[in-house]
């Protein structure tokens, strides 16, 4: 399928992975809960009927935080799976579950965290997915590089965070000449990363990267959306010693994520950042819905919790991500992305 035949109709981009990657007579299970936009599943489940798999679809009460797995039947039955679909209201990639079946081989194709059907129909699904693989190896190696030892990054908001990425930087391989997009495959297929995960993240658009843990000291302040809270509306301030948050500051928005936190979170809940990552889809807009705001080109996303599965030691029953849209990054002193703009190439090495 090449891109000029995913432009045709408004439920195109939500077909296109499923066109790619699901063959007649394979077994499919989608994973969603009543919180979530139902028309979503019911395009996939109707996608999936017209190409003959053997789709089947399961759907339970929202679970009460983000990669908590669904009950017990749901996980026993990913394992029976040719493919996985994850659809729910929260996020189930770092769930124990998820990881377990990408280990085991069986790909996951993953839209979940609350993604409504006119998602799938403008912003960071149209992006055309060479493009924005080509720049994610020139963001993973003129923006970061191989060589990379300390960040640091600021913000309008009052952000000021160092932390360590070394030997923790790995770009992802520019795109063969049989680049198939949406398609799924091994993480280690297309980057320099050992990793037996075997998923696609749809919308996607991020360069992850796992910093090295309990490297990070400073002001962290997220700005534009966060796991669970959605579109914040004031900035959360977190202060970050030795790599935990030891104080959460604010108005509404850090009330509440001291609330979820206490609620729901194990001790290594509070390791931050478990993940720094870069944003790469020139498409992607803001949508309060994490999904696609942690794309957007120039922003930088925050990781708490778990880390295990993306290259990180950290074990978690959580994962939350926190946006900041026009982040300024220093990497070793020298400034490579400024108010959200990179100031190196990103069509060829510098």
């Amino acid at each position: 399928m090449n891109q000029a035949s995913l432009i045709t109709g408004d439920l195109t981009y939500l077909r296109a992975p499923f066109l790619t990657n699901v063959t007649k007579g394979m077994k499919v299970l989608v994973v969603t809960d009543f919180a979530h936009d139902p028309r979503v599943w019911q395009a996939i489940m109707s996608t999936l009927t017209e190409i003959g798999a053997d789709a089947a679809l399961s759907i339970f009460d929202a679970r009460p935080a983000d990669y908590y797995d669904p009950p017990t039947p749901v996980c026993n039955a990913m394992m029976q799976a040719d493919l996985v679909v994850l659809i729910a209201s929260t996020g189930m990639l770092h769930a124990p579950a998820s990881i377990k079946a990408q280990v085991a081989g069986i790909p996951v194709i993953c839209m979940d965290g609350g993604m409504t059907l006119e998602m799938f129909q403008s912003g960071a699904v149209t992006e055309n997915q060479r493009e924005m693989a080509i720049r994610h190896h020139y963001v993973g190696m003129n923006i970061l590089g191989v060589d990379a030892k300390m960040c640091r990054v600021t913000s309008k908001f009052g952000t000021d965070l160092t932390y360590s990425v070394e030997g923790r930087i790995y770009p992802p391989k520019l795109p063969a000449d049989d680049f198939t997009p949406y398609k799924v495959n091994h993480l280690s297929k297309t980057s320099n990363r050992k990793s037996s995960l075997f998923r696609f993240l749809y919308p996607n658009g991020e360069l992850n990267i796992c910093p090295v843990e309990y490297s990070a000291n400073g002001k962290l302040v997220i700005d534009l959306c966060m796991h669970q809270l959605g579109l914040l509306k004031e900035p959360i301030e977190l202060t970050i010693e030795q790599g935990r948050i030891s104080r959460i500051e604010g108005g509404t928005s850090a009330f509440k994520l001291r609330q979820y936190l206490e609620a729901n979170a194990d001790e290594n809940g509070y390791v931050c950042p478990a993940e720094a990552s870069v944003g790469i889809n020139a498409k992607a807009t803001i949508r309060g819905v994490q999904r696609e705001d942690k794309n957007i080109l120039g922003s930088m996303h925050f990781g708490l919790g778990t880390n295990v599965d993306v290259g990180g030691t950290i074990a978690s029953n959580i994962h939350m991500d926190g946006v900041i849209l026009e982040p300024t990054l220093y990497v070793d002193g020298d400034k490579r992305i400024e108010h959200g703009k990179f100031l190196r190439q990103l069509d060829r090495l510098v």
